[in-house]
């Protein structure tokens, strides 16, 4: 207000940090207090800043965490409700290119919802092959359309795959047809648990954890005819990440063994030894810290004394220190 109206202001624009600011500079003119002009030759000329109530700032529309698509909603409900099997697979087929591709970048998948429902029905003799079949057409029609199947869902509280879900329900052909459809077996889910960890679980109730499945053990055969499991290190870490699993790996559970140990799963543990896996230090120490298996009283290891027979028993770093012990002359016997 203080300035006169005969100043004639040349309006340009600066980007700022949060926006647009818009810049007055005027040439000539007379402030209304002191009288003097605004400037005098050879002086820089004043410039007022004022903030630019019409501000241009550039919004970036970034996608919301969480956010979910139409489509993925549309599925969703489709599982959830009465024949939600027809419901989903209606819906692949209806679905346009650009919502498959949205579901893509999202990473989503509705094979993990399905597999959790027809996981219901397992039982401690295996599954229905009336719902092994219906799965294999809906992991067949996934595929068919697009859809990434090394994409996961939350369910429940964890991020579960599909790959990793199939293995632990026992649905040994869908397993095989996942993998060789391009599905990765060394992609883990929200706790770490790759195909190769479910498999050696037991779905069923805790009274038949003790042995697995003739549905576990034909998932597990598969895994080891596939060629997608290896006991070795060496040739784990030369391979293409997420093709081989190790089997030794650790989860948030630990490895396969630690977990067969812990929940007195005999049948588990004699396979396991029969492949090659070992104990490894994590293992070593957590069951060290607990002293018991399966919440009884019993030491892990009945003897301390190095065979052939339990060397699967001892950890990596122990034989790292008996051969370090020997490269420096130490005879073998002690």
């Amino acid at each position: 207000r203080k300035l006169a109206a005969s100043w004639r202001p040349l309006e340009f624009w600066e980007v700022r940090g949060s926006g647009y600011w818009r810049l007055w500079r005027y040439d000539r003119g007379v402030c209304h207090d002191c009288g003097r002009a605004a400037h005098e030759p050879g002086q820089p000329l004043p410039v007022l800043r004022v903030r630019n109530m019409e501000r241009r700032s550039k919004r970036q529309h970034k996608p919301a965490i969480g956010k979910k698509s139409h489509l993925q909603l549309q599925f969703e409900n489709a599982i959830e409700s009465p024949g939600g099997m027809g419901k989903v697979i209606k819906l692949l087929n209806n679905a346009s290119d650009e919502d498959i591709a949205t579901l893509n970048e999202l990473k989503w998948t509705p094979l993990v919802g399905i597999i959790f429902r027809l996981g219901k029905n397992t039982t401690s003799k295996g599954n229905s092959s009336s719902d092994g079949r219906r799965l294999l057409s809906l992991i067949r029609l996934v595929h068919q359309r697009g859809l990434s199947l090394n994409s996961a869902a939350i369910f429940g509280d964890h991020l579960h795959r599909p790959l990793v879900v199939s293995a632990y329900y026992g649905f040994a052909d869908a397993v095989k047809i996942m993998i060789e459809l391009g599905a990765l077996p060394d992609f883990g889910d929200g706790e770490g648990r790759t195909v190769w960890f479910a498999a050696m679980e037991n779905p069923v109730a805790s009274g038949k954890r003790h042995r697995l499945r003739d549905c576990d053990k034909q998932t597990v055969q598969i895994l080891i005819d596939m060629g997608v499991v290896t006991p070795s290190l060496k040739v784990w870490r030369s391979c293409q990440k997420g093709t081989i699993c190790y089997m030794n790996g650790d989860s948030s559970r630990g490895s396969p063994l630690l977990r067969a140990i812990s929940t007195q799963n005999t049948s588990t543990i004699s396979l396991l030894q029969r492949l090659g896996c070992h104990i490894t230090d994590r293992d070593y120490l957590e069951l060290h810290r607990r002293g018991k298996v399966g919440g009884r009283k019993k030491n892990v290891f009945k003897s301390r004394m190095w065979t052939s027979d339990n060397d699967w028993t001892f950890p990596p770093t122990y034989k790292v220190a008996t051969a370090v012990l020997q490269s420096l002359g130490l005879p073998r016997e002690i």
